[in-house]
């Protein structure tokens, strides 16, 4: 709990609750204090209801005020809660874009998916629920307490020893319920994961015949989590029915023993009277306590997620800036680690201005990971790489990267117009602009056939496009960027022919006057490339055609 304690605003409405719980006590003894009088006065004292008009009033105008307080409290909670979402929310997607693509990769996305939109509504339930609850159950429940043992001693004590006691059962029941909701948030996430894993790998699953095995996974899956969850419910009509049990026995027993000394003339009526009317509101803040403690208990499970990846470690960033000049990259016994295992070991290589590098190696020869360490996503284990001399972990990662192009094997395309896509690492580019890179990658005649051109809506991960169409989009995307170093991988091994030679012809194109790094398995390549540097296990096998 103490993490959630930490949220923004959460001590600030716990100290507007705890005021507003001071003057609810107030209100609440003005309120039962007239009633027991009205009482007392019209059946015991025979007054007409017209001599009470102003007690009436009174009455009224206490009843209004406190139905305002109580307004104003979920006022306010209603309102934190929706800044602490909003802000928790914004700080997790940040620390997740600053944790970059490893640490993503490295997780399961539908699970990241739930801490970022469930999980985070789930805090809901304890901002905007608990957080008053447990204040205004701390604050009138002592207080009522001890006017009723300044009132009569018996029935303040019998609410001492009860109070707390019920607070103990509840303390029993929710350690229950507490492992039955983390049991439940984690079986929600297992089953978002796995079905967003299985919707991206739908066309995979059908090719091979496999969707019903997988669609038997994903229901035995919900079936988990349907029975977690009637536990849970389990477990919170139990803790209802032990605090409304508890509330009920002991009002009951304050009434018996204020009835039996009212009896025997040992205590006035408007005091006895009193005194019962105040018993309930003892026990009204710890009966909602209970379900509000049960809506609290979602929150920390899916609060100790969110705060876990809140947690991790982002990588340190650099400050300074990109040194002038034309870029010289070198990497200088350069050593890789992903935990246990090394991707690269020692390799040194150097990338000259306006040269055009070829890294072939066979898959996992560490070519991927070369490319991670130039696009700033990982740090060497040891050894540096160095633009201009400086080491890149000391340059600022987004002045670093504007100076950057990168076309993936697999280029993503993100849901919304081709205009959209093309422009995305350069959103002030100009409609000429924009078509003047469609057109040196080869992109504008087939953009043009589309049904809206370019507006046409390219669908989730460009899936209206063909694969030649993807790359030539990414290629515009690059092409309007106007990076000085260019990293390609595997830019054409997904094409068939015809594809291939036009993707090459704006390759051809968008080299020029650049420093390009071409990653490929495919040692054919070498054609048309300055130099060749070989992986082979993590190590630099072989070198070839380097120059200053």
């Amino acid at each position: 709990m103490k993490p959630l304690l930490r949220l923004p605003g959460v001590r600030a409405l716990a100290l507007a609750c705890a005021g507003l719980a001071l003057l609810t006590f107030g209100l609440v003894l003005g309120q039962w204090g007239l009633v027991a009088r009205l009482v007392n006065g019209m059946f015991l004292g025979g007054q007409a209801p017209a001599a009470l008009l102003p007690a009436f009033v009174a009455l009224g105008l206490i009843w209004l005020t406190r139905a305002a307080l109580t307004g104003l409290r979920d006022f306010l909670a209603a309102r934190t809660a929706a800044r602490v979402k909003r802000e928790m929310r914004g700080r997790l997607l940040s620390h997740l874009l600053n944790l970059g693509p490893l640490f993503v990769a490295g997780e399961r996305g539908g699970e990241l998916t739930e801490v970022v939109g469930e999980g985070v509504e789930k805090l809901d339930g304890f901002v905007g629920r608990f957080v008053p609850g447990l204040v205004f159950a701390a604050v009138l429940p002592p207080l009522l307490a001890v006017t009723v043992l300044l009132l009569d001693p018996l029935s303040g004590l019998i609410l001492l020893f009860t109070g707390p006691l019920m607070l103990v059962l509840l303390w029993l029941v929710g350690t229950q319920a507490d492992a039955a909701a983390k049991a439940q948030w984690l079986t929600l996430g297992r089953l978002s994961a796995g079905f967003v894993d299985t919707l991206r790998g739908l066309p995979t699953l059908v090719v091979f015949g496999r969707v019903r095995e997988r669609l038997a996974a994903l229901r035995e899956a919900d079936a988990a989590y349907r029975q977690v969850t009637l536990g849970v419910l389990r477990t919170a009509f139990l803790s209802g029915f032990v605090l409304e049990f508890g509330a009920t026995l002991s009002t009951a027993l304050v009434a018996v023993t204020v009835g039996v000394r009212l009896f025997e003339g040992d205590l006035p009526f408007e005091r006895a009277f009193f005194v019962l009317l105040l018993a309930p509101e003892f026990f009204a803040p710890l009966r909602a306590l209970g379900a509000d403690h049960h809506a609290s208990l979602e929150a920390r499970a899916a609060g100790e997620r969110l705060f876990a990846v809140l947690e991790r470690e982002v990588p340190a960033r650099g400050r300074c800036p990109v040194p002038a000049g034309p870029l010289h990259i070198e990497f200088r016994d350069v050593t890789l680690r992903y935990g246990e295992r090394v991707a690269l070991s020692g390799v040194s290589f150097r990338l000259p201005p306006g040269s055009r590098t070829l890294l072939v190696g066979e898959s996992g020869a560490g070519k991927t990971s070369a490319a991670r360490l130039l696009l700033g996503f990982a740090t060497p284990s040891s050894g540096e790489v160095r633009v201009n001399g400086v080491p890149l972990t000391d340059l600022d990662p987004a002045a670093w990267r504007a100076r950057v192009a990168y076309l993936p094997e697999r280029p993503y395309l993100f849901p919304g117009t081709v205009r959209g896509n093309i422009c995305l690492g350069q959103p002030e580019a100009t409609e000429e602009q924009i078509i003047a890179a469609a057109r040196a990658a080869n992109a504008h005649e087939f953009i043009t056939r589309l049904p809206h051109g370019y507006d046409t809506e390219v669908g989730a991960e460009g899936a209206r496009l063909s694969g030649g169409e993807r790359l030539r989009l990414a290629l515009a995307r690059a092409f309007l960027r106007n990076a000085e170093l260019l990293i390609l991988d595997e830019p054409t091994s997904q094409l068939d022919a015809g594809s291939e030679a036009q993707v090459k012809g704006a390759l051809e194109r968008l080299g020029e006057g650049r420093t390009v790094l071409t990653i490929s398995h495919r040692a054919g390549l070498r054609g048309g490339h300055d130099q060749t540097v070989e992986l082979a296990g993590g190590r630099v096998r072989e070198r070839a055609g380097e120059r200053a």
